[in-house]
């Protein structure tokens, strides 16, 4: 057949390239709605740590409730499209777990579990258990400055039992990984938070007994003097 015969239908698969163009731009415009609702779940989850962290625990249950609502808005789309899952909302959903262990953590003192925290994924929820120990750092703070080292005792039993836990995890480089790697860090700023506790409640007592502090300055001159 005559090349410029051929009629342009019978070279280029015109209604397979629309159908593309149409697929693509279905999913652009699914994107977009998936970005602005996941912002509205960030935004809210962020809300609801500083709530908790105010005692505000109405506030931030019902934060945290709307967040729920919004992304389950989002599912239908992500059931219709699952790549579309990676990015802004499950950024957001890394976020709502990190809340939720945190109201949980307030609640009743314990790492809240996978299998109650709807919608979330695996790594979802372990990027939103190592963030959340950054705030448990940040309530541990909070708690020393009222002196209240229990609470700060039982900040630091859960970050070393956590870090027992991802101790046994093969991380490879990542997001998770990276996450892990601060935990460390966490764990020393709580001893150091204790220690200073410590040494802060050692010079109150010895304010409070004077004689006492006399007879240790005592005994360490005679210490120095025996073994001169």
């Amino acid at each position: 057949m005559d090349t410029a015969a051929r009629s342009s239908t019978s070279i280029i698969p015109h209604v397979e390239f629309a159908a593309i163009r149409h697929d693509m731009e279905h999913s652009d415009a699914q994107r977009e709605i998936i970005i602005k609702k996941s912002r509205d779940v960030q935004k809210y989850s962020k809300q609801a740590i500083f709530a908790a962290h105010r005692n505000d625990t109405a506030r931030c249950g019902k934060l945290l409730l709307d967040a729920a609502v919004i992304a389950g808005e989002i599912l239908p789309i992500l059931t219709e499209l699952p790549n579309l899952r990676y990015g802004s909302f499950s950024n957001a959903m890394e976020e709502y777990a990190e809340a939720r262990c945190f109201q949980t953590f307030l609640g009743s003192g314990r790492v809240i579990s996978p299998t109650e925290l709807e919608n979330v994924e695996r790594d979802e929820y372990l990027g939103g258990v190592l963030d959340f120990t950054g705030e448990l750092n940040r309530y541990a703070v909070a708690r020393a400055t009222k002196r209240d080292v229990q609470a700060v005792v039982n900040c630091r039993d859960l970050v070393e039992g956590l870090m027992g836990e991802f101790l046994q995890f093969d991380l490879r480089n990542g997001a998770i990984r990276k996450k892990y790697d601060s935990l460390k860090y966490t764990l020393r700023k709580m001893e150091n938070t204790l220690y200073e506790l410590s040494l802060a409640e050692a010079g109150f007592k010895k304010q409070e007994d004077p004689e006492a502090e006399a007879h240790e300055k005592q005994a360490e001159r005679e210490h120095q003097l025996e073994s001169l």
